[in-house]
C-alpha cells in the first residue's frame, strides 16, 4: 500500500469548521491583573518623577528665590511713611544686609540705595605693632589681609625711628595726649612674702637673679618666673628704657612667658604665686582680687605719684593720627574731638589718670592745627557717617573701647538709605524701633560646595561639614561590616553544612528587620560608653561619629551577606570541582576562584551597603550629634545629612523660609550621591559578570 503524502502544516491546522485560532484569550480577571502592574509600575515610575521634581524645585528656589533672613538686629528709629533713612544695632550680619541689596521690615520690601556701616574696630597688636601697620605701605596690608588703621593707641611716645617710617610713605604722626598710666607691678594673690621693691631689686629680678633667695635671703629658695608684655608692647619698651636703659638682653634671656595680650598675662600671674610682671594700672584694677601690686621705692602707683612723677614706672598715654587722613575721613576727626572731650569723664573709672590741664590744652590746639577747625561746636555722633579702625597698645584698648561705647550711645551707629514702595505705594507702612530687620540672602553653588560653615542663621550655606560626617560614618560602617559580611557570605556559601546554613541564614537577617531607632539607642547606650571605657572619656564625646559608624555596620552586614552569599553560590560547581582536580584546598578554591567569579555580585552588594549607610537617618541622628561640625577626628561629634534633615525639619521652620529651602538642597546632594553609587553598580555588575 503506498504510503500516504505528507501534509503541509495548513493542512494539520485545518479541520472540516476550517483553520484553528491559536491565539492566547486574555481572561477578565487576568486583564484586571495585568492593568494593575502595569499602573504600579507607572505610580512607582511617576513617583520617583515626582520626588525629583519637588527636590529639584525646591533647590533651586534655595538658589534663586528671595530668601529673608532674620539679622537680630532692629532697627533703633521709627520710620514713617515718609522716612527713609534709619539705624539699626551695629554687627555683623550687616554685611550681608549690604552685600543683598535689599531689606525688609514686617513685609515692606526696600531697596538699600547706601549703606553706612558706622562701626570701630580696635585691634591689639601693641604700640610698636600699631605704628608699623599706621606707617606700612599698601602692599604689605594688602599681603597681611588688614586695612591701615586710622588711629593708633599708644602707651608711649613714637619713635624717631617710627615717625621716619612714616613719613616714607607720606604719613605725619599727630600726637593727642589722653591720659596717663602706671606700669603696675605685680604678683599673684597667693604669694604672701613680698610687697615692695625698690629699683635695684627690680633690676635683679628681672635680670641676673634666677631664685627669689637671690634677692633676698629670707625669699623662698623657689624659681623667679616672669611674666611680661610681648616685644610689639608700649609697656614693654616703656619698662626695657626705664629699667635696663633700653637693653632688654637681660630681661629676654630669662626665657620669660610673653603675649600682647594683657588678660593672659594675668591668668599665668595668678596661678603661680612665684611668678611676677608688669601692665597697665587698669587691669590690675580689673583684676584685684587675684593680684598683689607692688611699691616701688616705697611709692604706690596712685593719681597724685603718677602726676609728680615719684612713681618711677608712671607714663603718658596718647592717641596718634595724620591730618591728611583726618581732612580725607571726617568721621576720624570728629571721633578724636569726641575723645578728647569725654575722656576725663570715662578715664578714672577705668584705673587710669587724668593728664595735667596744660596737656589736655596742648591735645586740644593739637587738633585744631591738625583738622584746620575753626571752633569746637558741639558734635552730635548721630551726623557722623564712617567706619573707624584703631590699633595699637593693649593698655590704652580699654580707654579706646570705652569712648568707642560712649560714641555709639549717642548716636553713632549703621544707617540705611532705602527707597520704599519696591512692591507698590500700598506696601509704605509705618515702623516702630525695635523690629527686627531682615536682608535677602542666596546661596551660590560655589558657596554651598565650597564654603567650611553651616550655619543658615547668619547666612552660611556650606554643606561640606555635612557631607564629611556623612562619609565618615559610611566609611566607620564599612569598615565594620565588609569583613564581618564577607566573612558571614563566604562561610554560609562555602563551609556551612546544609543544614546550619538554613539555621544561620534566616537568624543573620533578622538584624535586617530590627528597627533602625533601637540601633540608634543601642550606639548611644552601649556602643558610646564602651569606647569612652577604652579610649577615655575626655578622648570619645558622648555624641561621635565613631559609635554611629560602627552600629550603621552592624546593620547592612545582613545586607552584604546576603547578596554576597546568593553570589558566591552562583558560581557554578564546576569551576570548584577544576580547582580541586588541580591540587587546591578548599581556602585557595575560595579565594582565587570563587570570590573572584563572583565578584560582580559582591561588588553590587558592597556599593548597595554603602548607599544604605550613606542614606541611614535614626542611628545618625541619635548618636552622632546634632551640630554640623567639619572634624576628622572620629571620637568628635558631627552631623550627616540625613541627621540635619531629621532635625531640622522636626522643628518649628516657616513654610518656603530659606531652613526650609535648604532641607530639599541637601536632599537633592544626597539624592545624587547614591544615584551615582548605584549607577555606579550597574557599570560594574556590566564589567564584571560571568557568564557561565
Amino acid at each position: 500500500m503506498p504510503d500516504p503524502q505528507p501534509q503541509s502544516t495548513q493542512d494539520l491546522i485545518q479541520n472540516d469548521r476550517g483553520p484553528l485560532n491559536l491565539r492566547h484569550r486574555t481572561k477578565p480577571h487576568e486583564a484586571v491583573i495585568q492593568m494593575s502592574l502595569l499602573a504600579c509600575g507607572l505610580l512607582s515610575i511617576f513617583t520617583t518623577l515626582g520626588i525629583i521634581l519637588v527636590l529639584g524645585n525646591e533647590s533651586i528656589a534655595f538658589f534663586t528665590r528671595d530668601q529673608w533672613v532674620n539679622s537680630n538686629r532692629p532697627i533703633l528709629s521709627h520710620m514713617d511713611e515718609q522716612t527713609t533713612i534709619f539705624t539699626v544695632e551695629p554687627g555683623k550680619a550687616l554685611e550681608a544686609v549690604k552685600e543683598s541689596g535689599a531689606v525688609r521690615v514686617g513685609q515692606e520690601v526696600m531697596e538699600v540705595v547706601e549703606f553706612q556701616n558706622n562701626q570701630i574696630d580696635i585691634d591689639v597688636i601693641g604700640t610698636s605693632g600699631g605704628f608699623k601697620r599706621f606707617c606700612a605701605l599698601d602692599v604689605e596690608l594688602a599681603e597681611l589681609g588688614v586695612k591701615r588703621p586710622q588711629i593708633v593707641n599708644a602707651s608711649r611716645p613714637a619713635k624717631p625711628s617710627e615717625i621716619d617710617r612714616c613719613r616714607s610713605v607720606g604719613i605725619t604722626p599727630a600726637p593727642f595726649r589722653v591720659g596717663a598710666d602706671a606700669l603696675a607691678l605685680v604678683v599673684s594673690a597667693d604669694n604672701e612674702f613680698i610687697t615692695e621693691l625698690n629699683v635695684a631689686e627690680l633690676r635683679q629680678i628681672f635680670g641676673e637673679a634666677e631664685q627669689w633667695s637671690d634677692v633676698r635671703a629670707d625669699w623662698p629658695q623657689e624659681a623667679i618666673q616672669l611674666v611680661i608684655p610681648g616685644r610689639d608692647s608700649g609697656s614693654f619698651d616703656f619698662f626695657v628704657d626705664a629699667v635696663f636703659a633700653k637693653d632688654p638682653a637681660a630681661m629676654l634671656a630669662r626665657d620669660p612667658i610673653m603675649s600682647e595680650n594683657d588678660n593672659q598675662l594675668v591668668g599665668n600671674i595668678h596661678r603661680n604665686p612665684y611668678a611676677i610682671g608688669f601692665f597697665g594700672y587698669a587691669y590690675y584694677l580689673a583684676n584685684i582680687e587675684d593680684l598683689n601690686i607692688l611699691a616701688l621705692n616705697g611709692v604706690a602707683p596712685s593719681t597724685e605719684s603718677v602726676e609728680d612723677g615719684s612713681y618711677a614706672l608712671s607714663r603718658p598715654l596718647f592717641i596718634y593720627s595724620d591730618a591728611d587722613i583726618m581732612r580725607a575721613e571726617p568721621q576720624v576727626k570728629d571721633f578724636i574731638h569726641f575723645y578728647l572731650e569725654r575722656v576725663n569723664a570715662a578715664i578714672a573709672d577705668l584705673g587710669y589718670f587724668e593728664a595735667s590741664g596744660e596737656a589736655q590744652a596742648q591735645a586740644r590746639d593739637d587738633w585744631i592745627n591738625a583738622t584746620g577747625a575753626a571752633d569746637q561746636k558741639a558734635l552730635n555722633p548721630a551726623d557722623v557717617s564712617g567706619a573707624l579702625i584703631a590699633a595699637g597698645s593693649s593698655t590704652v584698648f580699654p580707654l579706646t573701647e570705652r569712648i568707642g561705647e560712649l560714641f555709639v550711645e549717642d548716636g553713632y551707629l549703621p544707617r540705611f538709605e532705602v527707597r520704599r514702595g519696591l512692591r507698590g505705594e500700598n506696601t509704605i507702612a509705618p515702623h516702630s524701633a525695635g523690629i527686627a530687620l531682615e536682608y535677602n540672602d542666596r546661596p551660590t553653588l560655589a558657596e554651598f560646595f565650597t564654603n567650611t560653615s553651616w550655619i543658615p542663621a547668619i547666612g552660611e550655606f556650606g554643606v561640606i561639614p555635612l557631607i564629611n560626617a556623612t562619609l565618615m560614618t559610611s566609611a566607620i560602617a564599612m569598615l565594620v561590616a565588609l569583613p564581618l559580611g564577607m566573612g558571614a557570605a563566604i562561610y554560609l556559601s562555602e563551609y556551612a553544612s546544609p543544614r546550619v546554613r538554613s539555621a544561620l541564614k534566616p537568624v543573620l537577617e533578622i538584624l535586617a528587620g530590627i528597627p533602625t531607632v533601637v540601633y540608634g539607642y543601642f550606639a548611644l547606650t552601649f556602643m558610646t560608653p564602651l569606647l569612652r571605657g577604652i579610649f577615655g572619656v575626655d578622648v570619645v564625646n558622648i555624641y561621635n561619629t565613631a559609635s554611629a559608624g560602627i552600629v550603621v555596620g552592624i546593620l547592612i552586614i545582613p545586607l552584604i551577606s546576603s547578596m554576597s552569599e546568593d553570589a558566591l553560590r552562583a558560581v557554578p560547581n564546576a569551576l570548584r570541582e577544576a580547582s580541586y582536580g588541580l591540587g587546591a584546598t578548599k581556602l585557595e578554591t575560595v579565594i582565587k576562584v570563587v570570590v573572584p567569579a563572583a565578584l560582580s555580585g559582591i561588588l553590587a552588594a558592597v556599593i548597595v551597603a554603602v548607599s544604605r549607610a550613606i542614606g541611614e537617618t535614626m542611628i545618625v541622628a541619635i548618636a552622632a550629634g546634632a551640630g554640623p561640625n567639619l572634624s576628622f577626628n572620629p571620637f568628635d561629634s558631627a552631623e550627616t545629612m540625613t541627621g540635619h534633615i531629621a532635625r531640622i525639619s522636626g522643628g518649628d521652620l516657616s513654610y518656603d523660609s530659606i531652613d526650609y529651602n535648604s532641607i530639599f538642597a541637601i536632599g537633592l546632594t544626597l539624592f545624587l550621591m547614591t544615584f551615582i553609587l548605584n549607577a555606579l553598580s550597574r557599570v560594574i555588575i556590566s564589567r564584571y559578570r560571568e557568564a557561565y
